[in-house]
């Protein structure tokens, strides 16, 4: 579910009471600049979540305190605020909290692809539409269950979830169908790929207009996928092209449900936690998929493939976990030290995902693969190098301007 997000610990907020006020937070709200994603996209999962600040202050009904925000609905955490991550208390130490979310996210990540990629290389398996209904009903039990802990309610309407879990539903089917035809490292590789119709998007819908060093950093990642890709092509006896526009078609419609979900669920009067997007979305995105699944006659042959290979089941149902808690941990990184700090452990996620998934699984190496990889990852590097200098330029033009 590539475009959902999960939260860290639910921090309640105050609800908009008069008229000015509204018009003061739809100011706030207002659409902000995104590099990175949306979100799960779960998450981002989860692959991809919007850690991309865009901080305003909200203020509340009572007058007395400000509630900042980010893209990703994460709420930025008080001065002296206990850290929390799973309703847990985290140590008071800064650099033990640090290496603790920073770890758990790694070592979820990691565990997550692992499993997912075995999942697949588990002979005879080919039920991707059965890992899909899977992953979405863990989802709704992990959101449920963190909705539990943390005294969290539904905000937004059933209406927006019944659309939002069209999209999230639809780019997870995607993402898992098109493992069929490529291999687990080009789909990490592709999913690095989700700024290129998101800029596309900013574009055309929006308006927007980006610099030739920000479409000169795009463009080197495409070029590192295009030589990743062949090197699939050259190694991998299942790749197929209709694989590639899977997980292109996936890439589409996570960065549509990334506005859809920042527009009605985060930048809104009374947004919602990430948490109770994930629960509900998975909740509504679950039976949209039993529904086909289930007519197609495909849930008999899963089944009896499931209780055959009893592994298959809790595989799917763990690295579900692992990619819900790992992006929880991205979040509560946001939330308490900083959307740079968080897209650093993120795309140190990915990289160790690819080396993970050679190591353990291993495949023919070729030049395509090494030269599309480094070209991946010079087109990060850049990317972090452009947000640090449009971050000095923005901390210039307020010091100049007085802005606080």
């Amino acid at each position: 579910m590539a475009a959902i997000t999960i939260s860290a610990p639910f921090v309640a907020r105050a609800p908009v009471a008069i008229r000015r006020t509204r018009v003061a937070a739809r100011a706030a709200f207002a659409p902000a600049v995104s590099t990175s994603q949306v979100t799960f996209g779960a998450r981002k999962m989860m692959s991809g979540v919007s850690v991309q600040a865009a901080r305003k202050p909200l203020q509340t009904a009572a007058g007395r305190k400000s509630v900042v925000t980010s893209a990703s609905g994460v709420t930025k955490a008080a001065p002296g605020e206990d850290k929390m991550v799973f309703g847990l208390k985290l140590p008071d130490n800064e650099s033990l909290t640090f290496l603790i979310l920073a770890g758990g996210s790694l070592g979820s990540a990691l565990g997550f692809a692992a499993l997912q990629e075995g999942v697949f290389r588990i002979p005879g398996f080919k039920f991707s539409a059965w890992m899909t209904v899977l992953t979405t009903f863990t989802y709704f039990l992990c959101g449920a269950l963190e909705m539990k802990l943390t005294n969290d309610t539904r905000k937004a309407s059933w209406k927006n979830y019944g659309i939002l879990s069209v999209y999230t539903y639809g780019g997870m089917a995607m993402t898992n169908y098109a493992l069929s035809y490529l291999n687990y490292a080009t789909r990490i590789v592709f999913k690095s790929a989700k700024i290129v119709p998101v800029m596309a998007f900013s574009v055309l819908i929006v308006g927007k207009k980006y610099s030739w060093k920000e479409w000169l950093s795009a463009a080197i990642l495409v070029a590192g996928i295009v030589l990743f890709t062949l090197g699939d092509v050259a190694s991998s006896p299942a790749f197929q092209p209709i694989g590639v526009a899977l997980i292109g078609g996936a890439l589409c419609v996570d960065a549509i449900c990334a506005n859809f979900e920042e527009k009605n669920f985060f930048r809104c009067e009374n947004p919602s936690t990430t948490q109770e997007v994930l629960c509900f979305a998975s909740l509504i995105g679950t039976f949209y998929g039993l529904i086909p699944f289930i007519a197609s006659g495909g849930a008999g042959p899963a089944i009896a493939f499931s209780m055959a290979n009893t592994q298959v089941v809790p595989m799917i149902m763990g690295f579900s976990v692992m990619g819900y808690s790992s992006v929880s941990f991205i979040l509560s990184l946001i939330k308490y030290y900083g959307a740079t700090e968080a897209e650093i452990i993120k795309s140190l996620r990915k990289v160790l995902s690819i080396v993970i998934s050679f190591v353990l699984f291993p495949k023919a190496l070729n030049w395509k693969y090494i030269v599309g990889f480094l070209a991946v990852l010079v087109s990060t590097a850049y990317t972090f190098y452009l947000k640090g200098e449009k971050n000095k330029a923005k901390a210039a033009a307020k010091a100049v301007t007085g802005e606080k």
